[in-house]
C-alpha cells in the first residue's frame, strides 16, 4: 500500500502570509534586515582580505619583502 503524498502548499503562500498578517511581515521583515546586514558584514570581511592580500603581493612583488601580515 502506497502512502498518499504530501499535497503541495500554494507557491505564493509565504508571499500571501507576509502581505495579510502583519505581525508575521514585521518579523520577516527583521529576519530579512538581518540577513542582509549579516551579507553585507561578511562582504566587507571577504574586501578587506582580499584588500590585504593584494597589498602584500604588492610589496612581494615591487620590493621583494613580504610586506606587512596580518
Amino acid at each position: 500500500m502506497n502512502p498518499q503524498p504530501q499535497p503541495r502548499p500554494h507557491p505564493l503562500a509565504e508571499l500571501i502570509r507576509i502581505e495579510s498578517d502583519p505581525a508575521y511581515r514585521a518579523f520577516f521583515c527583521a529576519e530579512l534586515d538581518a540577513a542582509i546586514k549579516d551579507r553585507f558584514a561578511n562582504r566587507a570581511a571577504v574586501v578587506a582580505e582580499v584588500q590585504a592580500a593584494a597589498d602584500r603581493l604588492r610589496a612581494l612583488i615591487l620590493h621583494g619583502e613580504p610586506g606587512p601580515s596580518t
